[in-house]
């Protein structure tokens, strides 16, 4: 049996989540401050798939991200998860085509909601990253 680490506030879990995630999730605070040895487990796996030296790049896990959420969850209470992976993707450099071909592939086991829902977002990512960049040149 592993020696259990010294234990972490929720609040400080809360910000390390929302620091590698470029956002605070609601959800995200709720586990950390409830459930604060489960949020250490979700942050290690994190590491893990995300910080150790890896197969695929950042921009490629970001590509898997839209494709699992568009896969998973083509529905409207998902939207703003998948969006903010869109958004993240667009501004690593990946072209609105390669995701769009990306989402392409699964229609044949998946279905065309998957690729409607996707680009949708996709395209629904984009404006919200014109407005931001407007929003930002205007301060």
């Amino acid at each position: 049996m592993v020696a259990p680490r010294k234990k972490s506030s929720g609040k400080k879990l809360a910000d390390e989540i929302a620091k590698r995630r470029g956002r605070r999730y609601p959800a995200h605070a709720f586990i950390a401050e409830h459930f604060p040895d489960y949020m250490e487990v979700l942050l290690d796996l994190d590491y893990v798939i995300r910080q150790k030296p890896r197969r695929f790049n950042e921009k490629m896990h970001e590509l898997f991200h839209i494709i699992a959420l568009a896969v998973e969850m083509s529905n409207p209470p998902n939207q703003p998860h998948l969006k903010q992976h869109l958004k993240k993707a667009l501004l690593m450099g990946w072209k609105p085509a390669e995701i769009a071909e990306a989402l392409m592939v699964c229609v044949n086991p998946c279905g065309m909601k998957v690729l409607t829902y996707g680009v949708t977002c996709m395209l629904e990512a984009m404006e919200e990253i014109k407005t931001e960049r407007a929003a930002a040149r205007n301060r």
